[in-house]
């Protein structure tokens, strides 16, 4: 199910409602709040299936036909649904009931706080991990001596009988899975893996019948509470990544067991690589899961361009489907062993909270990549409810469908799509604007899975990490990869930079990590060449960008720069440069990018001014209402017309938007020339990172080096004629460089007054956004962008 799928809002609210009702035991009493989570917990069965006939229990299987006309399920089966149930449900209230340890929440919350300050200042010190692993006498994180490691969860009541169900949980569920495996393998090579197939399918919701009773169970009394809500988030992030794999041919039917083999794999690894003392052992288990987890993702995900590409072997391709979301759930389970490994966090004894963190369904997909420090800990100490965040949390989902909806599939399906289809039939100018239009379509389309991913987990009560920061706005690459998948850029230096060496060795030890963290970054992306490129140009660019910004005499290095610039060109239109077009690009790389870098480097090092003037509350408080009659009205012109009032009201209500900010902050007349010479200096080099990120987004999109070169040889035509960029697609583009630049104080103050406002006022604004996005939306469900990595 896609986020912008119109059904991903009623399988929200049925989960929302769901894990609500598992918070609490006070209404409606035991047995109709059981009867109305089964009922729910169908809800998000048959969303994710679209069959109401596949139903056993009688509760949801009655009134979920009689609401969708659907034909009543076999009424013979509701007797084995109902017993099944019943039998689980007592199950979760007596053992759940009996041998859940109590939380102490004040100690184990004192104990998260203490784990973040270990982390951060872990971090702080940027001097890596020196020891050599020689003795164990308490002295910080020496070799494997065992520092104090902060644990998130503090327990009462019975912690062997807690210990030993967790054991049996993972033991039982390690069982049914090398069960399930063999069974698929015996269909697979007898040819009977259809008809077994279709007859799991018979029984899945029997199956799933048992996980849920089991959750409500436990959800009933005061010591099972904790793992029944778990229980509930973890079955329903399962169930929503097997309603993708369940449509796929085959054996990939199964993909969801084969995530849970993994992570019952880490779970014990893990385990074993805490109870070790021995350094060896330990590097031995981590390797062991290392090789599992990326094992699949290369086998999934690279198989055909190393067999192929890489060593020319000539073989059959093997076509292999891959599984949604791959990179982002490995990378996430990697970071939970390799931080055991570390000795900063403890592993988990559950395997329930283990599968839940690796499959959260809001993040499961395409992020962001969110580690073990920052989920676990909230699932061990469940977060309770906040009005304030459930609607900012709704807020952000709201952004992030008009971002996705309103302006990245446009952009894409009506000038980027076409453009890079076929750059022969465009002028230089529509190239251009082309490769812009993917620059913002990328952006909104990740970003706005992002906004949404940490929206739905906010209703919930969960804090995911940001991923974007407006990265469009960035004055250097550096300030660039601070704002883009921040996830992916910080797990890349804390997981693999830094384990190089990061700049530790030396400034060309460090020019080397930095290019080799980026060709790998690219090489995440996708088994293409062109995310190769695209991964060196960032790591080079980041390098030549580190020599100018670390340059004690910055004018002369400028004028270097400038020299190797007029050498390169001149050497370029005399006919020396290399003809051939790689080595042509890669030399006019070498020439172009040392002054690039040099006046970046020159234009960020300018200090922002210090404003000294009084706010001005009330101006403020008019402008942004002027900006939102002012975005209004374009909206209006854009619905009735007249359509070219739509453009001025874009721009002139983000000029209006910047200067309600500029009179919140308060600048004197003094205050806005400094602050004007400073933007100018600024913007110019905004402009010029995102020129050279333009050009790498050229190879990220293009299929193959032809058609990379074919964009890149239509920007160099010398075509300004630009009749397929047609007031529409010129909208649009306006717009999406408006919201990346909208006033940062105005789109908060906005946010702010969503969140205090009264419930039917926030309905309202819900209601008429989504009106206004259902008449935008493209006829068909457009998957996002990062769903293929």
């Amino acid at each position: 199910m896609l986020f912008s799928s119109p059904q991903y809002p009623l399988f929200l609210a049925a989960v929302f409602f769901l894990y609500g009702l598992a918070r609490t035991g006070r209404w409606p009493g035991s047995a109709a709040r059981v009867a109305l989570m089964v009922l729910l917990a169908d809800v998000v069965y048959v969303l994710l299936t679209h069959d109401v006939g596949t139903l056993w229990d009688p509760i949801g299987g009655t009134v979920l036909a009689l609401a969708t006309d659907a034909p009543l399920p076999a009424v013979a089966r509701f007797p084995i649904g109902l017993f099944v149930l019943a039998g689980a449900v007592r199950l979760g209230l007596g053992l759940a009931g009996r041998h859940r340890p109590v939380v102490d929440a004040a100690a184990s919350l004192a104990s998260a706080r203490a784990a973040t300050a270990h982390v951060v200042h872990r971090k702080s010190k940027g001097k890596g991990r020196k020891g050599k692993g020689k003795g164990r006498k308490g002295k910080g994180r020496k070799g494997s001596a065992r520092a104090p490691i902060p644990t998130a969860i503090v327990v009462s009541g019975d912690p062997a009988a807690a210990e030993r169900i967790s054991t049996w949980t993972a033991h039982a569920l390690a069982a049914g899975l090398v069960g399930l495996g063999l069974c698929v393998l015996v269909g697979w090579r007898t040819g009977t893996l259809g008809a077994f197939t279709a007859a799991f399918a018979s029984v899945g919701h029997l199956v799933y019948l048992v996980a849920v009773g089991f959750a409500l169970g436990a959800a009933q009394t005061e010591r099972g509470r904790h793992l029944g809500r778990v229980l509930i988030l973890g079955l329903v992030s399962a169930v929503f990544y097997h309603a993708w794999a369940a449509g796929q041919r085959g054996a990939y039917q199964y993909l969801l067991a084969l995530i849970a083999a993994t992570i019952v794999l880490d779970y014990y690894l893990a385990r074993a690589i805490e109870a070790s003392e021995r350094r060896g052992v330990r590097l031995a288990l981590l390797i062991a899961s290392l090789v599992s987890n990326l094992g699949i993702l290369a086998v999934f995900k690279y198989a055909d361009f190393f067999r192929i590409d890489v060593l020319g072997s000539g073989a059959e391709p093997w076509r292999l489907i891959l599984p949604a979301g791959i990179s982002f759930h490995t990378f996430q389970s990697l970071s939970y062993t390799v931080d055991v490994y570390r000795r900063e966090i403890r592993a988990t004894r559950s395997v329930i909270e283990l599968a839940t963190f690796v499959l959260f369904f809001p993040q499961l997909v395409a992020g962001p990549i969110v580690r073990a420090t920052q989920l676990l800990p909230q699932l061990r100490e469940l977060p309770l409810f906040d009005r304030d965040r459930a609607a900012d949390g709704l807020f952000r989902i709201l952004v992030g469908l008009a971002k996705k909806i309103a302006v990245a599939d446009f952009l894409g399906d009506a000038l980027a799509d076409r453009v890079f289809a076929h750059p022969e039939l465009y002028s230089s100018v529509e190239v251009g604007a082309g490769v812009a239009a993917y620059a913002f379509q990328i952006y909104l389309d990740f970003s706005a899975y992002t906004d949404i991913a940490i929206g739905s987990a906010q209703l919930l009560g969960f804090t995911l990490p940001e991923n974007f920061r407006t990265p469009y706005r960035a004055a250097s690459l550096q300030d660039f990869w601070r704002r883009w998948h921040i996830s992916l850029s910080t797990w890349l230096r804390d997981y693999l930079y830094i384990p190089l060496g990061g700049n530790r060795g030396g400034e060309l030890t460090t020019y080397r990590n930095l290019i080799v963290t980026m060709l790998l970054g690219g090489l995440w992306h996708g088994a293409r060449w062109t995310f190769i490129v695209w991964g060196l140009l960032h790591g080079g660019g980041l390098a030549v960008t580190r020599i100018y910004q670390r340059a004690a005499a910055r004018t002369q290095v400028l004028g270097l720069a400038v020299a190797v610039f007029v050498v390169g060109l001149a050497l370029e239109l005399t006919g020396l440069a290399p003809t051939r077009p790689w080595t042509h690009l890669a030399f006019t790389w070498a020439y172009a990018v040392p002054l690039w870098a040099a006046v970046t480097a020159w234009l960020e090092s300018a200090p922002a001014p210090i404003i000294t003037g009084a706010p001005r509350p009330a101006a403020a408080l008019g402008l942004r209402l002027a900006t939102a009659a002012l975005f209004a009205g374009a909206l209006a012109a854009l619905a009735w017309g007249p359509t070219a009032l739509v453009l001025p009201a874009i721009v002139v209500g983000s000029i209006v938007a910047w200067s309600a900010d500029a009179a919140a902050v308060g600048p004197s007349s003094a205050d806005a020339l400094r602050w004007l010479a400073w933007a100018a200096r600024r913007g110019l080099a905004i402009a010029l990172v995102f020129a050279y990120v333009c050009l790498a987004w050229i190879f990220f999109r293009a299929q193959t080096f032809a058609g990379a070169l074919a964009v890149l040889r239509r920007l160099g035509a010398g075509e300004y004629d630009a009749p397929n960029l047609i007031r529409v697609v010129r909208i649009a583009l306006v717009a999406a460089l408006a919201a990346h630049w909208f006033a940062p104080g105005t789109f908060a103050a906005a946010r702010a007054r969503f969140v205090a406002a009264h419930p039917l006022v926030q309905g309202a604004v819900l209601t008429a956004a989504a009106l206004v996005l259902r008449e935008l939306a493209h006829p068909t469900i457009v998957p996002f962008i990062y769903f293929q990595f």
